[in-house]
């Protein structure tokens, strides 16, 4: 049994799709596997995924007989998971040689306190060109729920801390990514709550900013969410963020501590977004232009 396992959940993936399999396949991490869940894809996906496999026995496939959803397929890759670390991959990321082995050396070295390790981020655009580095600032090392709580509520904006690799046991006591906009917050909240998370100072995470992006590229809410859930994209779509927040507040009650980890997580949240229009009104009143990247699903 490989000691990671590396998730690949892809629909209609063709373009970047063999990129991103070929920088999985050259990480240097000895022991690893490679799961790919197809979301009944339409176009030459499937085709790529089999090609891949054959060349390769580290590759295991799944396809769905129709598409689920977004999560539905980011959990199947998780239940697909053999192995005692586990790291999602999007199909349009690249993740540089040393990603695993980098971010498991992180987990070996902090012990069980620490349940995900991920390093540092540069944005590339649809055609693999450098935009520059992205300062995620999810460095959650106190032995304080409710303190990692308030530093995430505080930082969090464009999320890539979940795609570094956490401990199999910890993602699997969460809801991993939910059927609405911004669960990878709730999500982030929830690993919080669990445990430590690590930034490892490397560069290795490449996150393609692209037209075809759930929220990167602008789409309205209603059309990314059509991602996590295509059944019910108009209803899931509604008051986004204070969903949202209404989910996140529920799930951390159901972990130890929850009552104050909640406290912690929405105070902090809504004195950001007090500073957040504090600025905006700044702006306006001095003509200052706005920040060129600012907060994504917040």
């Amino acid at each position: 049994m490989p000691r990671v396992t590396i998730g690949v959940p892809v629909y209609n993936a063709a373009r970047y799709l063999p990129v991103a399999l070929d920088a999985l396949r050259a990480q240097d991490h000895p022991d690893f596997e490679i799961v790919i869940s197809d979301n009944a894809s339409t176009d030459e996906t499937w085709e790529i995924c089999q090609r891949y496999a054959v060349a390769d026995p580290r590759i295991r496939l799944w396809r769905n007989e129709r598409n689920l959803g977004g999560h539905a397929n980011f959990a199947k890759v998780v239940e697909l998971a053999s192995g005692d670390l586990f790291k999602w991959a999007a199909y349009d990321d690249i993740c540089r040689p040393g990603f695993v082995s980098a971010c498991v050396a992180a987990l070996d070295a902090a012990g069980p306190r620490a349940v995900l390790a991920y390093p540092k981020t540069v944005l590339i655009d649809e055609d693999g060109e450098i935009v520059g580095p992205y300062a995620d600032k999810l460095d959650l090392r106190d032995p304080r729920a409710w303190k990692r709580l308030s530093v995430l509520a505080n930082n969090i904006s464009l999320c890539h801390a979940h795609f570094g690799v956490f401990r199999t046991s910890a993602l699997r006591q969460t809801g991993l990514i939910r059927p609405f906009l911004s669960s990878d917050y709730t999500l982030m909240a929830e690993i919080a709550a669990l445990g430590e998370v690590h930034e490892v100072p490397e560069q290795l995470f490449l996150r393609r900013v692209h037209g075809a992006s759930t929220r990167q590229a602008g789409n309205s809410a209603a059309s990314a969410t059509s991602w996590f859930a295509p059944d019910g994209a108009k209803k899931a779509a509604r008051s986004p963020r204070t969903n949202m927040l209404r989910q996140t507040v529920r799930v951390l009650r159901g972990h130890p501590g929850g009552l104050t980890n909640s406290a912690a997580f929405l105070g902090t949240w809504f004195a950001r977004r007090g500073r957040v229009r504090l600025g905006a009104l700044r702006r306006r009143l001095t003509g200052k232009p706005m920040p060129a990247l600012t907060e994504s699903g917040a």
